[in-house]
């Protein structure tokens, strides 16, 4: 958070720091806007640490943090609970929608990547009325089937499937180990498998893409 006109001084700065919780809180709960900097330096650390559990990405998690405490001078606090308990919440609320919003995104991608292929296929080959009119079946069905697979697995497909990303890549991008992306991508295709079942005989999830990592 930059520091603005109403940062408090050294001295000022001091002072606050050896305030209570309690104390912090009571002070904002009384308009006090002049101790948003002592906030911040004392919860946006932890803050982040909630956030980034959920999203598990630092970037994200800092985006999300930094507009919790944005918001805060406004938010409609009323001292029911603590001022950590009120922002821990808003911190895990607004990871909480970011994955939501990756979540459509996924499926988003996932469609539109199924969509070209059947489109590249449609050029090869003509398809005769019963293939179009399966179509629009199999793409709702891998769309669907998609966001019921677990989150961490179903990043991994999408990372695989949508942006042709290698194993390593997934691995370096997320920054997780190669045998746990390699672990949750053939996971997360038995989870399409049990969803879509005999339709996923003629869809390539890219389990044997040329070049792909073991």
């Amino acid at each position: 958070m930059s520091a603005s006109s109403t940062a408090p001084t050294a001295p000022e700065g001091d002072a606050l720091r050896r305030l209570s919780d309690a104390e912090i809180d009571r002070r904002w709960q009384a308009g006090d806007r002049t101790l948003l900097a002592e906030l911040h330096r004392r919860y946006h650390k932890r803050l982040v640490a909630v956030a980034h559990r959920v999203l598990r990405d630092r970037s994200e998690a800092e985006d999300v943090v930094q507009r919790v405490f944005l918001a805060l001078p406004r938010a409609a606090y009323g001292g029911k609970a603590s001022l950590w308990t009120y922002l821990y919440r808003a911190a895990t609320n607004g990871a909480v929608n970011v994955v939501r919003s990756r979540r459509r995104r996924d499926a988003a991608l996932a469609e539109a990547r199924v969509r070209q292929a059947v489109a590249a296929a449609r050029a090869r080959e003509s398809c005769d009325q019963e293939a179009r009119v399966l179509e629009g079946e199999i793409l709702s069905a891998v769309a669907s089937a998609l966001l019921d697979v677990k989150p961490q697995h179903r990043r991994m497909l999408v990372l695989r499937i949508v942006w042709g990303l290698s194993n390593t890549e997934i691995a370096e991008r997320e920054g997780i180990p190669l045998a746990t992306v390699g672990t949750w991508l053939r996971r997360g295709r038995e989870e399409l498998r049990q969803r879509l079942g005999p339709m996923l005989r003629d869809l390539d999830l890219g389990e044997h893409e040329p070049g792909a990592d073991s």
